[in-house]
């Protein structure tokens, strides 16, 4: 099921309002943890310890910041809230303690966001903002779940949740599928285009239409070779294999050169036109680009 859905199963199981991370004092932490859980951390201003935890507490309270019935409570232990570290027995710092019905309990677990978060969530037993509390809280879609909710009787509910509970599971099934969906058809597409990549070579200029083709957009370096009866197959082979090494060079470097080849003498218009009589191998570079 989508987020509504999960909105729909957390409005059927809580009430809520807003967490804060809230500066708890001598004067407001009696009012401020009534009725609700909080987590509490202890500490002084010139603490080394407190510095390093902060940001990771901060976070943490951050996560936690719209839930209702969650305090993310910080005292100042050696100014404003000196007399209720004194009741907790705070003698160190820093010092995190949970507060979860009306009684104080020592928390001595990870100071990593995660393990602060994971604390709240398997202790405090946070709710989500939308609530029958604060039914300002909530957006419209969400008001109407809730209301509806409210209005049903408790077997009506529990049959509901079951549903929706039901229904998220099928969808999280779903959604394995379709993953793995696309993850086949994306291998599928990577397969159709490497169809039409084949490895670039050095490849023979027989045509004007397909030396354009080739050298389209790029500069193109073709070397024109002696005759096959004046350099033998060996000779021949050997020269191209130079060119292939230099076209494999200049892949690596990201460049886009192409490379093409031609007898000596089989471009004779080509070759008149480039100069090239006076003897082969000869090599020239082109860029159709320039010349338009």
């Amino acid at each position: 099921m989508s987020l509504s859905g999960t909105m729909a199963l957390l409005l059927f199981l809580f009430g809520g309002s807003e967490a804060l991370k809230m500066e708890l004092t001598d004067n407001n932490f009696r009012k401020s943890l009534e009725g609700k859980n909080a987590f509490v951390f202890f500490q002084a201003p010139w603490c080394g310890h407190c510095r390093k935890l902060q940001p990771e507490w901060d976070q943490m309270a951050k996560h936690f910041t719209d839930t209702p019935n969650v305090i993310i409570g910080q005292v100042d232990c050696t100014g404003s809230g000196q007399g209720f570290c004194g009741e907790n027995n705070v003698q160190g710092y820093p010092t995190l303690k949970l507060w979860k019905d009306g009684r104080m309990q020592d928390y001595n677990g990870g100071r990593d966001y995660n393990s602060l978060k994971r604390e709240v969530e398997k202790k405090l037993d946070p709710r989500p903002a939308c609530s029958l509390e604060s039914k300002e809280a909530c957006k419209a879609e969400d008001l109407v779940i809730l209301e509806e909710s409210e209005k049903m009787s408790k077997a009506e509910r529990a049959a509901k949740i079951k549903q929706v509970q039901q229904e998220i599971q099928d969808a999280k099934a779903q959604a394995v599928e379709l993953e793995k969906k696309a993850k086949k058809l994306t291998e599928s597409l990577d397969l159709i285009k490497a169809g039409g990549q084949t490895v670039e070579k050095v490849e023979q200029l027989l045509n004007d239409p397909d030396w354009r083709a080739h050298c389209e957009g790029r500069t193109c370096v073709v070397a024109f070779l002696p005759h096959i009866f004046d350099d033998s197959a060996a000779g021949r082979n050997d020269k191209i294999k130079v060119l292939d090494q230099v076209l494999k060079d200049t892949k690596k470097d990201g460049k886009s050169v192409g490379f093409l080849w031609s007898q000596g003498g089989d471009q004779f218009e080509l070759e008149e036109a480039l100069g090239l009589q006076f003897g082969f191998p000869a090599v020239i570079a082109v860029n159709f680009g320039k010349f338009s």
